[in-house]
């Protein structure tokens, strides 16, 4: 295994010795105003409405996405989302608004609760970590400098909701984070959306104030501590990651001298964790694959191939991606799971990916990407099932014989540059197939490979009535709003979203119209 530089040895020993001790610099920004929002398709301007009953519907019907903000929960400031899955049952999230101090020493940016039903009762995940208090905070380590370790923590920051639709909704997070009094400015969106299980969360890092190979640092973001099993806290019984091969531990509870399976190949970048008692899983899973967009770092990559049955794990600073790994060696149920990256993803005009291949990424002006935050029962396997299906997007073909299909795009929250999209008209920042409307009408041709396409969501440019549309047809048949599909207006935006309650297979049309 080749040995990690010297310098990055000494950063990564200070990490396993007390990561959760780093934080960043604090700096106040004007405060932006949290209820400026686009008005909803239902023609309401305020989508913080008070007048909201204090329980929400009950499942089973697909009900409208709900926003309370200003909520206090235990003294944090939060607003509330509340969507329905793919079966129209209830998930929440509560984020801690970030423009203020909160009870546990941060100034908010992340979730403090979320809630989603197991066998027809709601399960609470809530952050229980003293230190670390929720998930999704923003963090980012410097292989050289100060501080060495830079979270959200002391830095404030501006919240707002960019899109309130009847089901979709897009929440914005703004920090200016210091690395080495260098400010990364960084932005993340939250994106809810009825039919789809599991939040969005898209983060870019923009390091175009200053000049390229002032820094290097790494990214972990979404970071926290969440308890995932219905705040049992209950001993971690498994865990992996996928990079190029997936990792999967073999014993159980997971210890330092655990055995686990390094051989399999694999597409879509993930990290998750579960638990046996209750039975519940979390992860994060990207929106592309690793050719496209390479996830993890370090020097673990002699191991693809492997299986260590006896253990014992890899040394803590070398897993690629940020787990449990500094505290297995103190206790077995630490429920931190993050992201992780190569050290030069941002601030480095040039850094090599994982595995040291002579391939060299770019992780200035701009670092960016998108990963949906996953929760649900272990049984289920939502994380592997998701990368599955991020898999299979990979080899749909789009065409239209009535608008245009999107071939570029933003190249990620915040920024104005447009890349070229790996797959046409597949959008990976929202994980979206995204097209330009003809006087608000679309024909679309979508041929899946044979794969299936779970309930795609689509997003319609140029579009610019102010109602949902007047008809919905899938090869011909005409579709039931708010039940075979789910529809929003961004009249601000120009743009119609668009989820189907339906998979897709083979040759399949659809007309909006």
């Amino acid at each position: 295994m080749n040995p990690a530089p010297a310098s990055a040895r000494r950063a990564l020993l200070l990490l396993a010795l007390g990561l959760a001790a780093c934080g960043s610099k604090d700096v106040r920004p004007d405060d932006a105003n949290p209820d400026d929002v686009n008005p909803d398709d239902s023609g309401a301007l305020d989508v913080c409405a008070t007048g909201l009953p204090g329980t929400d519907p009950a499942s089973g019907t697909c009900a409208p996405v709900r926003l309370q903000c200003a909520q206090d929960l235990g003294g944090f400031k939060t607003d509330r989302y509340v969507w329905r899955d793919h079966a129209c049952r209830l998930r929440s999230v509560s984020l801690v608004r970030n423009d203020a101090a909160d009870p546990a020493g941060w100034n908010g940016g992340y979730i403090r609760r979320y809630t989603y039903e197991v066998a027809g009762a709601q399960r609470t995940c809530d952050g229980q970590n003293p230190q670390v208090p929720g998930w999704g905070m923003v963090t980012s380590h410097l292989k050289d400098g100060q501080p060495w370790g830079a979270w959200t923590q002391g830095t404030r920051g501006t919240g707002r909701t960019i899109f309130k639709g009847a089901h979709h909704a897009l929440h914005e997070l703004k920090w200016p984070l210091s690395l080495d009094g260098n400010v990364v400015q960084v932005t993340v969106q939250y994106l809810f959306a009825t039919g789809r299980d599991h939040p969005l969360y898209a983060i870019t890092h923009d390091a175009s104030g200053f000049p390229a190979d002032r820094i290097e640092a790494d990214v972990r973001s979404p970071y926290g501590d969440l308890a995932f099993d219905g705040n049992a806290n209950a001993d971690i019984a498994g865990l992996g990651w996928g990079d190029r091969y997936r990792f999967v531990t073999l014993g159980s509870p997971v210890r330092m001298n655990t055995g686990w399976d390094y051989r399999e190949p694999n597409v879509v970048p993930y990290t998750r964790m579960w638990t046996a008692a209750p039975d519940a899983e979390m992860g994060v899973v990207q929106t592309q694959t690793w050719q496209q967009k390479p996830a993890g770092g370090y020097w673990l990559y002699p191991e693809w191939g492997t299986r260590h049955e006896a253990g014992p794990m890899p040394a803590d600073y070398n897993w690629p991606y940020q787990l449990n790994q500094y505290e297995l060696p103190f206790v077995t149920n630490s429920h931190r799971l993050a992201w992780g990256s190569n050290f030069g993803a941002v601030g480095k005009r040039q850094y090599p990916r994982l595995g040291d291949d002579g391939v060299m990424l770019s992780g200035h002006p701009y670092q960016s990407y998108s990963v949906f935050m996953v929760l649900g029962t272990h049984a289920a396997n939502p994380v592997l099932s998701l990368a599955s299906e991020v898999e299979a997007w990979q080899g749909v073909r789009l065409s239209t014989t009535e608008g245009t299909v999107r071939t570029r795009g933003p190249g990620g929250v915040g920024r104005t540059d447009e890349v070229t999209y790996d797959v046409a008209g597949y959008n990976p920042v929202y994980a979206t197939w995204e097209v330009n409307a003809a006087s608000n009408r679309v024909a679309l041709a979508f041929d899946t490979a044979g794969r299936t396409l779970v309930h795609p969501m689509l997003v319609v440019r140029d579009y610019t009535a102010t109602g949902a549309p007047g008809a919905v047809t899938l090869n011909g048949q005409k579709l039931t709003a708010n039940t075979d599909y789910f529809a929003s207006v961004d009249t601000a935006g120009k743009a119609l979203w668009l989820t189907l309650q339906r998979d897709l297979k083979g040759a399949v049309t659809l007309r909006v119209e």
